[in-house]
């Protein structure tokens, strides 16, 4: 036939031939390279350490004692809220109160059926006396009486809680709600801070906690940013023995004098420095890019293998956090070389070649 001529049929099959080509030749490029194979170009840092006077800054936080909300034990209408924000107020000094009417109702209602209640008991007593009724009857009476008794004090006690009042002298830092609003028992009202003693709150690495007996052997002294160029020193109040899950810090509390309290609100930031006597510390810091976590949220960076070329994770113990670089109280000795960017690329074992510029 006419289209059986040679010529055709190589037209024919040259795109068959041309795409079988092509697939082996990708066979051959993917046989020739694998995930294995690919290494990583990362730039190191050799660890160093410092060795430090024993002092240390770290950033604290001026708080409160305590930090309360308050709330009316009753529901109703709030008619009145006397105190501002920022205000300071006694202890027992009216802080929000409620319509009382209703409440002044139920308790003059409780009252009146305690009198009633007494004078049938009078007359029961001296029914029962002459044998006029049974006992179970005078009974039943006499229990009304410690009912209506307890009504009443039920009714004056929710009478009294229709008025707020400071639990001690306090600070006014929020009004959540305003005048005329309803209101249901338990609704938060006012949130008032215990500002009788101020504290700056802080957190430490362990190596301060555990070397040292807090009480006795570390100076602490803060300068305010509100006060810059004023030291002042605190006194120990309290510390966490639970350390961050993140951090690996200890929250220590320390107090502030009472001279240096005015003006001074909750919230405010401070400088704090640390000094430990007779003590040297040793510091090793590294980059901030360098901070890898793991799954568990601890922090962690990649040492570089020399001898193998690859890298595998160590657990660090991050104390003070800056812009560019952190320091690590433990996990880390010096000498160490680690990787200081695309940290959150590599794994356990991995093959990397350590970066060097084109001079």
């Amino acid at each position: 036939m006419r289209f059986s001529t040679p010529g055709f049929m190589f037209r024919s099959l040259m795109p068959v031939l041309m795409t079988g080509a092509i697939l082996q030749g990708c066979q051959e490029s993917t046989a020739e390279f694998s995930p294995a194979d690919i290494v990583q170009t990362v730039k190191l840092e050799t660890v160093d350490s410092e060795q430090l006077t024993g002092q240390r800054r770290f950033v604290g936080r001026v708080e409160a004692l305590s930090t309360v909300d308050l709330a009316f034990q009753v529901g109703g209408r709030v008619v009145s809220i006397p105190v501002q924000e920022g205000s300071r107020v006694a202890e027992g000094e009216v802080i929000a109160s409620l319509d009382k009417r209703d409440y002044e109702r139920a308790a003059n209602e409780a009252r009146v059926a305690l009198e009633l209640a007494q004078l049938d008991h009078q007359r029961n007593q001296q029914m029962l006396e002459r044998g006029a009724i049974p006992r179970a009857t005078y009974d039943r009476v006499a229990a009304d009486l410690e009912i209506r008794q307890l009504a009443v004090e039920q009714a004056e006690r929710n009478l009294a809680y229709a008025t707020l009042e400071a639990p001690f002298d306090a600070l006014i830092t929020r009004r959540i709600v305003d005048p005329f609003t309803q209101v249901q028992a338990g609704s938060q009202i006012v949130r008032v801070q215990d500002v009788t003693e101020l504290r700056i709150s802080f957190s430490i690495p362990e190596n301060l906690m555990s070397d040292m007996q807090l009480r006795g052997q570390l100076d602490v002294e803060a300068e305010l940013n509100a006060r810059p160029g004023q030291a002042f020193k605190l006194s120990y109040r309290e510390h966490a023995t639970e350390a961050d899950p993140v951090t690996q810090t200890y929250k220590v509390d320390y107090a502030l004098p009472d001279d240096m309290a005015e003006g001074i609100l909750p919230g405010m930031t401070a400088t704090v420095t640390v000094t430990a006597p007779n003590r040297s510390l040793q510091q090793v810091s590294v980059p901030v890019a360098a901070l890898d976590t793991d799954p568990a949220g601890d922090f962690r960076v990649w040492i570089y293998q020399a001898d193998t070329q690859t890298v595998s994770p160590q657990i660090v113990s991050v104390g003070e956090l800056g812009s560019s670089r952190a320091t690590v109280t433990s996990g880390l000795t010096g000498g160490e070389q680690i990787v200081t960017a695309g940290a959150h690329l590599l794994r356990n074992d991995m093959r990397v070649q350590p970066y060097t510029p084109n001079i």
